[in-house]
């Protein structure tokens, strides 16, 4: 095989990133962050629909977003936040078309001084103690003590995508650019780590 087969077959494939918005159908511009990872797969899913003459099932696309929760770099405790939604999907077998009904708020957690980022719609009162520690760096190593808060739900007005779990409407984002429906919040996390600008991480699900 030539070393131009090979090339064609490489740029096929793997692009530089900084052509990302004009090789692929993605729009971010009704988000004002900065995203730095997108990573997107489509799935089939595999069940007992009860369709006459289906083979496999329905696909779902999966869209895994990172982007800075703001500007500046942390200053304080370590910690994070997490919220999970809660979604039915039902399929239509004579219509062929899935679903997405919203079904409440999912567990939700905030430790440290990730509460200056988010909220929870609502906190359970007992709250934990989470430890880590390694001596790995020698004994001058630097431990952490802190609380996690549990609870249902959250609110989140940080960046790039701000939403809010207590409604459908607050955790459902218009069309992208993939697909052909609108993209519905599964899970949300936001790292808070000292000397670093804060990520959130999102991952949607949106039918092909």
């Amino acid at each position: 095989m030539t070393k131009e087969v090979l090339h064609s077959m490489a740029s096929s494939c793997c692009k530089l990133v900084g052509n990302f918005y004009d090789e692929t159908t993605f729009d971010f511009s009704q988000f004002g962050g900065c995203f730095i990872s997108v990573n997107n797969d489509i799935n089939t899913e595999y069940n007992d629909y009860s369709c006459e003459d289906m083979l496999g099932g329905y696909s779902v696309g999966s869209l895994n977003l990172a982007g800075y929760a703001g500007t500046d770099a942390y200053i304080g405790c370590p910690g994070s936040a997490s919220v999970q939604v809660l979604w039915l999907r039902k399929y239509d077998c004579e219509n062929d078309k899935l679903y997405f009904i919203y079904a409440g708020e999912g567990r939700s957690s905030v430790s440290g001084d990730a509460e200056k980022y988010v909220s929870l719609n609502k906190e359970f009162p007992n709250k934990t103690s989470i430890i880590s520690a390694s001596s790995q760096s020698g004994p001058n190593s630097i431990f952490i003590d802190i609380e996690q808060t549990e609870g249902i739900g959250m609110a989140y007005n940080v960046g790039p995508i701000s939403f809010d779990t207590s409604s459908e409407a607050g955790c459902t984002l218009d069309n992208m650019g993939m697909g052909t429906s609108a993209y519905y919040l599964q899970n949300f996390r936001v790292e808070l780590v000292p000397g670093s600008i804060p990520v959130a991480n999102y991952t949607f699900a949106y039918i092909p």
